[in-house]
């Protein structure tokens, strides 16, 4: 009887362990599912007008709206890949659907990816972050002077500085190349002679500083070129072996030209106007910089390595003290590949991608173990971006990301007039500026019209979308020009009337 009255507790001990563990897999099967959805239906304008509550609204009606074919979603949470959904097409024409295997131009996500590489190099004692450069380039070199740089050791260029953005390198931004245009070496980009389609990657004039940063793509770029050197090999295989290859990350690759079995599954890039990219796609042979193809399962499972080596686990790639170092703050804003806010439990990592057709997001809070990637195959991909991380926000309770209260502010009606008048973008696309009440309304060729509240006395913004001008003048004549500000993108319209 003793035993079989052990026995019979045991087996109901264990009975209770399985149906609080089923318990628990249900409640966060349900958490996420509230959480997923919270992001399909709960999207919110970036702005909402002072007094008004913020309205939601469903992500399918705000790409048609911003003219974005897909979107793919990975949210990471308990530094795990929690859920991936992907929304829309590949691409408008053949209309195949957007899957979570799709993949997506990362742009600057090649910069962390890079940094991970580099800092791995650095643990392994085969590279010095804080030595100099020079010694270390063999297939190419920088100039024994770079011009404007002062012969008291300023020209000094290290690892850490490029990783950084604070090594006084050229700040132009890589336009790629379409299917059609020749490839240049990575000598002929560096040297910016053709058929690379950039400028040197230095600037006359531009000094090397630790503690000012500016973003560089070449310097990246010039990362590049001192990793292969180092490794002795190109840099897709570098970071296939270093990174991708001990992740397994299959839908990931920097290879150029994109392999056949990873190409008939990427998305198209969409231009602002939502017709496609000529060619699908641009070309980045600038792979440090933004030549990455990954998805958002794919980087998030990056990120959730990183998150749990600073955690104390012994990662693929870093160890936890190699991560958590990696996962701080370095020179202002910078720290290695991405940007870095808030404090505490708040400090929260970002980093934006763009490529021509192509628009992406990743935000991690180490703290919180949570984070989400977001890749969209649209120039307008940004503006919707800003409104999923609004829903993100909500479903888990983020500082930041959330839409923004403005307030209304009433001018004097003679204010509103000064502004009246046609203004030409191009002779095919006029912007229409009327004023009615407290506010102004712009009418594009070919849109509907849009409002647009004061903020200053000449500086005006819209809610749907989330547009900003500002009316300019020369000296105290009439105001002659406005700038239109959306996202990333910038327009400048002439009074024409």
């Amino acid at each position: 009887m003793n035993r079989e009255h052990k026995f019979i507790e045991r087996s109901i001990g264990l009975f209770v362990l399985i149906c609080l563990f089923l318990a628990g897999c249900s409640a966060q099967k349900a958490l996420t599912q509230k959480r997923s959805k919270t992001v399909e239906k709960g999207l919110m304008r970036a702005v909402y007008l002072k007094g008004l509550k913020p309205e939601k609204l469903k992500l399918a009606e705000r790409m048609q709206f911003y003219k974005v074919p897909g979107v793919s979603i990975a949210a990471i949470d308990k530094n795990k890949l929690e859920w991936a959904r992907a929304y829309g097409e590949k691409d408008i024409q053949t209309r195949q659907p957007l899957t979570t295997d799709t993949l997506f131009q990362g742009g600057a996500f090649s910069q962390i990816m890079t940094a991970a590489a580099a800092v791995r190099l650095a643990e392994r004692g085969k590279l010095d972050l804080d030595g100099n450069i020079r010694a270390k380039l063999n297939s190419w070199k920088l100039p024994t002077l770079l011009p404007g740089y002062d012969s008291g050791g300023g020209e000094i260029i290290t690892p850490k500085a490029l990783l950084t953005h604070s090594a006084g390198l050229s700040d132009q931004v890589f336009a790629g190349y379409a299917q059609d245009e020749p490839l240049p070496s990575m000598t002929q980009i560096l040297n910016g002679v053709k058929p690379a389609n950039n400028r040197p990657v230095w600037v006359p004039g531009w000094r090397s500083s630790a503690t000012r940063t500016v973003y560089s793509e070449p310097g990246y770029v010039v990362l590049e070129q001192l990793l292969m050197d180092q490794a002795e090999k190109p840099f897709s295989a570098f970071m296939k072996e270093t990174v991708l290859d001990p992740l397994a990350l299959k839908s990931s690759t920097f290879e150029l030209p994109l392999p056949d079995d990873l190409r008939f599954r990427a998305a198209s890039g969409h231009l602002h106007e939502g017709q496609p990219v000529i060619g699908l796609w641009n070309n980045y042979p600038e792979a440090a910089a933004k030549g990455l193809w990954t998805t958002p399962s794919d980087f998030a499972t990056f990120l959730v390595d990183l998150l749990q080596a600073a955690t104390g686990n012994t990662g693929k790639i870093l160890s936890p003290e190699t991560a958590r170092h990696m996962l701080s703050r370095q020179v202002e804003s910078y720290g290695f590949g991405f940007l870095v806010e808030g404090t505490g439990d708040d400090i929260n990592f970002t980093l934006r991608g763009k490529t021509h057709g192509f628009a992406c997001f990743m935000t991690v809070y180490p703290a919180k173990a949570q984070g989400a990637v977001i890749m969209t195959n649209s120039d307008n991909g940004f503006m919707l971006i800003q409104e999923i991380l609004c829903a993100l926000a909500e479903a888990y309770g983020w500082p930041h990301g959330r839409p923004e209260e403005k307030p209304i502010l009433r001018l004097d009606p003679a204010t509103y007039q000064q502004y009246v008048g046609r203004y030409e973008v191009n002779p095919d696309y006029i912007l229409d500026v009327t004023a009615e009440d407290y506010y102004l309304v712009i009418r594009p060729t070919g849109q509907a019209p849009t409002r647009f509240y004061a903020e200053g006395q000449t500086l005006f913004y819209s809610t749907d979308p989330y547009v900003r001008i500002q009316f300019m003048r020369k000296k105290m004549g009439v105001f002659d020009s406005l700038i239109l500000w959306q996202q990333d993108f910038e327009l400048e319209a002439k009074r024409i009337q």
